[in-house]
């Protein structure tokens, strides 16, 4: 087979390479045991590897035997009648776990002259041949929209303005905090006049387009009214800039996020792994740097550093991530 779309590199088979697939008639009309030269896992894999072209091709298959059995019963002293049945496990080789894609399950009934053993021969390599077809097919019919086959990776990263409602209020530049968000009911023992609750959030749906698989990203920032609230005393301004540098905070992490997953190296195999270590990574920063700020500023009451604060927040939002990794870097 030319143009064969994949490489075969194992043939697993769990019983014992010496035994019997079966048993045949020959002459004196006796049952004879089926054996495999080579073995049974050993001669799949000779004629695998016979009947198809080794490509550059990437896709590295597993082929493991659920079953392989011949038998044969006698129709006559000169006629014999039998069945070859077939089921093999295609899996796809990764650097991890091989990975299932599909099953193959198949049968030949054939009647011959018990003289001609050969036939048994054919009707073997017909079987093997017909499996080797239906497992290029399946890759060729498959390529360009199962998950499993994609060779490469694409990230996307999704960027829009998500509708605010009560429940939830998203991150937008031209939309500031006012006291009307902080919605829970204050904390009576606790010794601070207002608290705020924001976070990341990361979501995407990978899907297949033309053999390659599509990641959109998109970072969401937001901050949850019924989890925030302000005490009578401490509506001001100043307050509030406070608690709004904390949603600019969060801002701040998805936007590094965002920088971090544009230059995520991902194939097939990690892009799972890798943009979720990324994500959960930012989340921890965020926390991390809520924290130091809060340190910093005394929650707001060192004003002369509520001020520095304020400007390097500032920065940070225009892409100026200077003072903000120094920070991160010193800690609380």
């Amino acid at each position: 087979m030319e143009n064969s779309s994949f490489n075969l590199s194992d043939v697993i088979y769990d019983q014992d390479e010496s035994a019997s697939i079966g048993k045949i008639y020959i002459a004196q009309n006796q049952p004879n045991k089926a054996i495999i030269k080579n073995g049974l896992a050993g001669g799949i894999s000779i004629f695998y590897k016979n009947s198809i072209q080794k490509t550059d091709n990437d896709r590295t298959i597993q082929l493991k035997v659920l079953e392989f059995t011949i038998n044969e019963k006698l129709q006559s002293s000169k006629v014999a009648s039998g069945e070859l049945k077939v089921k093999f496990g295609y899996f796809l080789k990764t650097s991890f776990e091989p990975v299932h894609l599909v099953d193959y399950e198949a049968g030949i009934t054939y009647q011959r002259s018990i003289h001609r053993t050969d036939l048994v021969n054919q009707i073997l390599s017909r079987g093997i041949s017909n499996s080797i077809v239906f497992i290029n097919d399946w890759i060729n019919e498959h390529a360009t929209h199962n998950r499993k086959l994609a060779k490469t990776v694409r990230l996307e990263i999704v960027e829009k303005m998500n509708r605010s409602d009560r429940d939830t209020v998203f991150y937008h530049p031209g939309r500031r905090l006012t006291w009307s968000d902080f919605r829970e009911s204050p904390n009576r023992n606790s010794g601070y006049n207002a608290t705020i609750f924001t976070s990341l959030a990361m979501e995407g749906s990978p899907f297949m387009e033309d053999g390659v698989l599509v990641l959109p990203v998109e970072v969401k920032v937001y901050m949850l009214p019924e989890s925030s609230w302000v005490k009578t005393q401490g509506k001001n301004d100043y307050s509030l800039n406070h608690e709004q540098k904390h949603f600019d905070i969060t801002r701040v992490v998805g936007n590094r996020l965002v920088n971090k997953l544009k230059n995520l190296e991902v194939t097939p195999e990690n892009y799972e792994a890798e943009v979720n270590e990324a994500f959960f990574d930012s989340y921890r920063e965020m926390n991390k740097l809520q924290e130091i700020y809060d340190a910093r500023t005394r929650h707001g009451l060192d004003k002369e550093v509520q001020s520095r604060w304020n400007d390097i927040i500032g920065q940070a939002l225009k892409g100026d991530m200077e003072e903000i990794e120094r920070e991160l870097e010193k800690g609380k």
